[in-house]
């Protein structure tokens, strides 16, 4: 098994959405005075599920109706599913994530 957590996707919700449906998960990082990493993590005895992680720079108390990108972290995209399962919100691959915000930088157009 993979043991290596890894970014699979993405979520595009509320700060209140979410605390809402994972409580009980929740779990909030204040490193240094600006910085703020709010987690939320669903575990069982067999490992991890996934994890939820936003981080806000310079900004103490998000807007709870802003709807935000969340990162979806896990061994792999069955964590997506596996949100989708647990939150009944729409979760994104980061395939999906890079064509809605634009693609690469710099994208490569080949002649015929």
């Amino acid at each position: 098994m993979n043991t290596e957590i890894k970014k699979v996707g993405y979520c595009y919700a509320s700060y209140s959405q979410l605390k809402e449906v994972l409580n009980n998960y929740k779990k909030e990082y204040g490193l240094k005075n600006f910085y703020k990493l709010i987690e939320f993590q669903v575990k069982t005895n067999k490992g991890i599920n996934f994890n939820i992680r936003k981080s806000f720079k310079e900004f103490k108390y998000p807007n709870r109706d802003t709807q935000y990108y969340w990162s979806i972290f896990g061994y792999n995209a069955a964590a997506l599913k596996k949100f989708e399962l647990h939150t009944n919100l729409t979760a994104l691959s980061i395939r999906e994530y890079d064509e809605i915000k634009g693609g690469a930088p710099y994208q490569v157009f080949k002649g015929v």
